[in-house]
């Protein structure tokens, strides 16, 4: 017995609205798929209330929603990213372990700390890698990307 599923041209948009808005926040931040998927999202909603119904009217109102939601939200998610001081300041000084693969100096990795996983760079003079597992010190918070020293490198520091 075979049960045929059919979806709406609706939840299709709104399926693709949700797995680009995932994208963005997930997997490429900063590639812009947050406003296609609210556009994606829009048309949806415009097609559940049946405002719009042909394929033209679909993509039309995507790319005007997509435009609209970018211009909406630009400069208020600019702001927010780069913050007034940096919004993180209690975390600095605190303590993070090397999470995923090992952290290497120049490029960008991932720290857990209070049990959320952070994008990171290295930022000592010092050490060129750590290993997974490997204790670090929040140094400071850029534009939401954690800035890291070995927590030895931090120890030394203190005893001098």
């Amino acid at each position: 017995m075979q049960i045929a599923m059919e979806f709406s041209t609706s939840s299709y948009w709104l399926m693709a609205g949700a797995v680009l808005i995932g994208l963005e926040i997930m997997v490429l931040p900063g590639i812009g798929a947050l406003f296609s998927g609210l556009g994606a999202l829009t048309v949806g909603a415009a097609l559940i209330a049946g405002v719009i119904e042909t394929q033209i009217a679909q993509f039309t109102v995507f790319f005007l929603a997509t435009g609209l939601w970018t211009v909406i939200l630009w400069k208020p998610l600019k702001a927010f990213i780069k913050g007034k001081g940096t919004g993180f300041d209690d975390m600095v000084g605190s303590t993070a372990v090397v999470y995923g693969n090992p952290l290497e100096k120049g490029k960008k990795g991932q720290v857990r700390w209070s049990g959320t996983i952070m994008n990171c760079q290295l930022d000592s003079e010092e050490t060129e890698t750590l290993d997974v597992g490997s204790d670090v010190t929040i140094a400071k918070v850029s534009q939401g990307l954690l800035i890291v020293r070995s927590s030895k490198e931090q120890d030394l520091s203190e005893q001098v």
